[in-house]
């Protein structure tokens, strides 16, 4: 079933996505713009959209979507101290 989930993620952003933002950009060129085919076009957008916004949303504490470990750029970034190393003032005088 992992390979349904692999096609059913690469049609949801490669082709669903594809088509409606062709859907809008046609209909932004087109002289007589039909309504229909730009709500069309944002209803193709959408699924995809809203899982990136899920994945985005979710941020880094919860678990990966789908069952993926989560990637380890995201716990090797440093951690801000406060205070850049290249700053010229210390952590505790105020810059200016």
């Amino acid at each position: 079933m992992k390979w349904w989930l692999t096609a059913w993620q690469l049609a949801r952003d490669i082709l669903l996505t594809g088509t409606g933002l062709w859907l809008i950009i046609s209909q932004d060129m087109a002289r007589d713009p039909s309504s229909t085919l730009v709500v069309a076009g944002l209803a193709l957008i959408v699924p995809a959209a809203a899982e990136h916004a899920r994945t985005v949303l979710s941020g880094p504490s919860s678990p990966a979507p789908h069952g993926r470990p989560p990637s380890s750029s995201s716990s090797s970034a440093p951690s801000h101290s406060g205070s850049s190393p290249s700053s010229p003032e210390g952590p505790g005088e105020p810059p200016g």
